[in-house]
């Protein structure tokens, strides 16, 4: 075998374990691709070359995929992939526009949650006792906290 198609097979291995140890989680068919180049290559150079270069070049391999491990271990590497924002919106948040005794309107079913409109404003509501229609005229019963627990107005 030619000494370029070794040197591809061990640099694709390299790349492989690379793709393995800093893109793709988990043991995959790319690790174990990479894994198997290296080996046929390492092979190859041992048929081609003989055992002073078959030794030399396993124990470059190793090196490199030591030092590969290493780095993708290290917290650093890691920083440049993670996510570094955070959410900070809230959902259903209650205004002072919105307070016990309102009346508003379902806007969609609720079983037992779903959403109305108080003043104007689409909110996410729950009723605790039964399910309510779409169309319904309803009255705010409680706010606790985010939550907002409504009764059906009784005409």
């Amino acid at each position: 075998m030619d000494l370029f198609v070794i040197l591809l097979l061990l640099l694709g291995g390299l790349t492989l374990v690379v793709l393995e140890l800093l893109a793709v989680p988990g043991t995959t068919i790319v690790g174990l691709s990479g894994l198997g180049l290296l080996i046929y290559g390492n092979y190859e150079v041992f048929q081609e070359f003989g055992e002073v270069w078959g030794y030399t070049s396993i124990l470059i391999c190793s090196v490199i995929c030591i030092c590969l491990l290493i780095y993708s271990l290290r917290a650093k590497t890691w920083k440049r992939f993670s996510l570094n924002t955070s959410i900070d919106s809230k959902v259903n948040v209650v205004d002072e526009k919105i307070k016990i005794g309102d009346k508003g309107v379902a806007i969609t079913r609720l079983a037992p949650v779903g959403m109305a409109e108080f003043n104007g404003e689409r909110i996410e509501v729950y009723s605790s006792t039964t399910f309510i229609d779409a169309n319904t005229s309803l009255e705010i019963e409680a706010i606790e906290g985010n939550r907002v627990r409504v009764k059906v107005i009784n005409n």
